[in-house]
C-alpha cells in the first residue's frame, strides 16, 4: 500500500492495520531484548491495581539504544513523518504488557487530552504506531477502536479530580470518555477489534477512542506503542513542572532516520 493510501485511510477512519510488516525474526529480536530490558530496572514501570502484576513499561528508548534505534527506522518514522506532515521526535515510548489472566482493562479515551493537558502540547499533531508483539485473538482483550470518532474532537471528562501522573497510566484513567457519550457513539458508529498477528503494525490517530477488555487468555499480550509528534508542536509545560521524562519528552531534536532492516 502505497503511504498517501495510508495517510488518507487514518485520516478518514482514525487508524489502519498493516499485516506482517515486521518478519517474525526481528519481532523474536524484540522479544528477547524485552525479556533482557524487564530483568533490568528503570523508571517507568507501572503495575496493575494488585500491585504485584506488570501492566507497562515506559520510557525504553531512553535507556536502550535497541529501542531507540526502533523509533528511528526509516520505515516507521516516514510513515510518522508523511502523517505527522513534519519532522518528528518520540514523545512517548511504551509497552503495554496484558499479562496473562491477570492484565486488566483500559475504559474508553483518547490519547491527545493527556499530552495536551499533562504536558501542554498544543495540537493533536502526532501518531501513535503500534506493533504488536505476540498474536491477539479476542481472549486476549484486544484494542477496541470506534472508526471515525477522531473526527469529533475532545471527548474526555477529568475522571479523578486530584491526580498525579501515576493516574494517566492506571486502570482508572485520569480522562475518560464517559458512558453516555459511548453510548451515543455506539449507537451510530460501529467498533473494530484489533486482532492480528506478531509483527502486524498499528497506526491510529491520538483522538481516536478507543478501550481494551481485560486479558482472559493463558499468555501476554504485549503491544508496543511509539508516540511520534512533531517537532513544532513540543511540550510548552517546563520541565520543572512536568510529567516524568518517560512520559513527557524533554529532548524534541528531529530524529535521524536509520535504515536498520525489518
Amino acid at each position: 500500500m502505497e503511504k498517501l493510501e495510508i495517510v488518507n485511510e487514518i485520516r478518514e477512519q482514525g487508524f489502519i492495520v498493516l499485516t506482517n510488516f515486521l518478519s517474525s525474526e526481528y519481532v523474536d529480536k524484540i522479544n528477547d531484548r524485552l525479556e533482557k530490558y524487564i530483568s533490568e530496572r528503570h523508571d517507568g514501570v507501572a503495575m496493575e491495581d494488585d500491585g504485584e502484576t506488570l501492566r507497562a513499561l515506559h520510557g525504553l528508548h531512553l535507556y536502550d539504544g535497541f529501542f531507540l534505534s526502533l523509533c528511528a527506522n526509516e520505515k516507521l518514522l516516514s510513515l510518522a513523518e508523511s502523517y505527522i506532515g513534519e519532522q518528528c521526535y518520540v514523545h512517548q515510548f511504551k509497552i503495554n504488557v496484558k499479562k496473562a489472566l491477570k492484565g486488566q482493562a483500559w475504559p474508553w479515551h483518547q490519547d491527545f487530552v493527556f499530552w495536551q493537558k499533562g504536558d501542554g502540547i498544543e495540537r493533536p499533531q502526532l501518531l501513535n504506531i503500534g506493533i504488536m508483539l505476540h498474536d491477539v485473538s479476542m481472549l486476549h482483550g484486544p484494542l477496541c477502536f470506534i472508526p471515525g470518532s477522531h473526527k469529533l474532537g475532545d471527548l474526555c471528562e477529568k475522571m479523578v479530580e486530584h491526580t498525579a501522573w501515576e493516574s494517566d497510566i492506571s486502570s482508572q484513567l485520569s480522562y475518560q470518555v464517559n458512558g453516555s457519550t459511548i453510548e451515543t457513539l455506539l449507537y451510530e458508529k460501529d467498533v473494530k477489534f484489533i486482532t492480528g498477528s506478531a509483527g502486524d503494525l498499528i497506526l491510529f490517530d491520538p483522538l481516536l477512542v478507543h478501550s481494551s477488555s481485560g486479558n482472559l487468555s493463558p499468555k501476554d499480550r504485549p503491544l508496543l506503542l511509539i508516540t511520534y509528534n512533531a517537532v513544532s508542536n513540543a511540550p510548552t509545560i517546563s520541565p520543572g513542572n512536568s510529567r516524568p521524562e518517560f512520559l513527557c519528552a524533554s529532548d524534541n531534536s528531529p530524529l535521524t532516520a536509520t535504515c536498520e532492516g525489518f
